[in-house]
């Protein structure tokens, strides 16, 4: 093996295309994410250069917590802890650590692979895991299978989330002119992106029957209504006429609609819609909104997919 060979394995951006009929997508080592997903030639994710950094957590795996903590500081079994800070929130912990891991392949074929790291214990989470990522494509579009599993000898918080964000249609097109389908029942709010007020969808912020985005940033919603398989769909229809249907299994009760009101203008502001998929709220680690403990041993799993309706 060469130089180029070894850093080329050590930089965690080598990458793998998968390829189904029409269908085509590329996820990368670094954080097992997905990069690009097209049908036709037609984007489906709003994706980012090959040479280019991971903007805005695109695609990305968000472990061992999604979203914020807020201040960084938690406390779990009567023990304080306390995260780094920085990055895209210079107030509080976001979006764990496995995004800018690099992950392994485990095996692969033409239209799947799966990827595998170990997460070290750290300063602020003190438990190693163990993380497992199938990409893959099919009839039912891209679909996708977290596993984790506790390697630490004491019960671990655990929450995870993952992070695509969906294209509008054409070049240039806004997600104001789109619309969009969100099953849930309830939506969380907050300030400063620590959304953990639960209410009632009103007029305003229910999505349940499709609706055009227009002005509104959407937000985290749950008391998602499921199919009889179990599964909660998000419904976008594009500005081209595509409607792409996000989907979930029970494993995620919440998911979260980010239309990058935040972001620059360069990385593409209000020019796509993150759908995340979560298994639990805001600053779960505090408020214990859907916070999942995994025993010593423990498995979490869950799957979700992007296709189109």
């Amino acid at each position: 093996m060469t130089l180029t060979d070894v850093l080329d394995r050590l930089s965690g951006h080598r990458e793998h295309t998968l390829t189904w009929g029409n269908h085509r997508a590329v996820v990368t080592e670094a954080g097992a994410g997905l990069r690009e997903y097209a049908v036709d030639g037609r984007p489906i994710v709003a994706g980012y250069a090959a040479d280019e950094l991971c903007p805005s957590a695109r695609g990305q795996w968000l472990v061992p917590w999604p979203n914020r903590i807020a201040e960084g500081r938690y406390s779990f079994e009567g023990v304080e802890y306390s995260l780094p800070i920085g990055g895209a929130d210079p107030r509080n912990a976001i979006h764990g650590f496995a995004r800018w891991a690099s992950f392994e392949e485990l095996e692969s074929t033409e239209s799947s692979v799966d990827f595998g790291a170990v997460l070290p214990a750290r300063a602020g989470y003190p438990w190693t895991l163990a993380m497992t990522v199938r990409w893959q494509l099919g009839p039912g579009g891209l679909s996708t299978r977290l596993t984790v599993r506790n390697l630490a000898s004491t019960t671990a918080p655990f929450g995870a989330g993952a992070h695509p964000y969906l294209a509008p249609g054409a070049p240039g097109d806004l997600v104001d002119q789109m619309s969009v389908t969100v099953p849930g029942a309830t939506r969380l709010s907050g300030d400063g992106g620590l959304m953990t007020h639960a209410a009632a969808v009103g007029p305003d912020d229910d999505f349940r029957d499709e609706r055009r985005i227009g002005a509104h940033q959407l937000g985290l919603y749950t008391g998602l209504d499921r199919d009889a398989d179990g599964i909660a769909h998000t419904v976008l229809e594009r500005t081209d006429g595509l409607r792409v249907d996000l989907w979930q299994d029970e494993a995620w009760p919440f998911v979260l609609l980010y239309t990058a009101d935040g972001v620059s203008d360069a990385e593409g502001k209000r020019a796509s819609v993150a759908a995340e998929p979560m298994t639990c709220a805001v600053d779960a680690f505090n408020t214990g909104d859907g916070l999942l403990r995994l025993a010593p041993g423990q498995e979490f799993t869950g799957s979700w997919g992007i296709s189109l309706a």
